[in-house]
């Protein structure tokens, strides 16, 4: 039996060459093809997991930084509330200074002594600083119980000084000089 190869003309053999080798050639060509596009893919994978990376890292940063402001929102609110709760508010603050002091007297049941008032001044500190001094005798439970007022004051007090003057050990009597300060500011 003749070879398929045999029944074809000179012709047609030619062109088969022909179309071979062009079918040859373009698998060839697609071959390169796709290699080079598969290394150019793998590079632009590369690319977009670095910035993948990047707006995660981005995206934490953004949380921080949102956490952060939330924070200081509530810091700031905070001082609000500090500020109006804590501190007296302008020229009447004063004049409330010397009230809670009344009050405060009279809530650990003691008389109101002589208080010297000192204000401070300085127009540059936004805090001013008011000082009241101010004698007692009594004894050791009542001082607790004067101190335990004097701390759990809802506004901010300090005590500044404690002078004992006298201790009695027979009577338990406790003379002593206390300074308290407050703190206001101008509205």
């Amino acid at each position: 039996m003749p070879k398929l190869s045999e029944q074809l003309t000179e012709k047609e053999r030619k062109f088969l060459k022909r179309i071979s080798l062009t079918g040859l050639v373009m698998f060839g060509l697609l071959i390169i093809t796709l290699f080079f596009w598969a290394r150019r893919l793998d590079g632009l994978r590369e690319q977009a997991l670095a910035l993948q990376s990047e707006v995660d890292k981005l995206a934490v940063r953004t949380e921080e930084t949102l956490a952060e402001l939330k924070s200081w929102q509530e810091t700031q609110t905070d001082l609000a509330e500090i500020k109006k709760t804590w501190f007296y508010a302008g020229q009447g603050g004063m004049d409330t200074f010397r009230q809670d002091l009344t009050q405060l007297f009279q809530k650990a049941g003691r008389p109101v002594p002589a208080i010297s008032y000192q204000y401070e001044e300085d127009q540059k500190k936004e805090f001013r600083r008011l000082s009241a001094s101010f004698g007692l005798s009594l004894s050791y439970p009542m001082l607790k119980k004067f101190m335990y007022e004097l701390e759990s004051w809802p506004r901010i007090w300090l005590l500044d000084q404690i002078n004992f003057q006298k201790i009695d050990n027979l009577s338990g009597l406790v003379d002593l000089r206390l300074t308290v300060a407050g703190y206001y500011y101008e509205k």
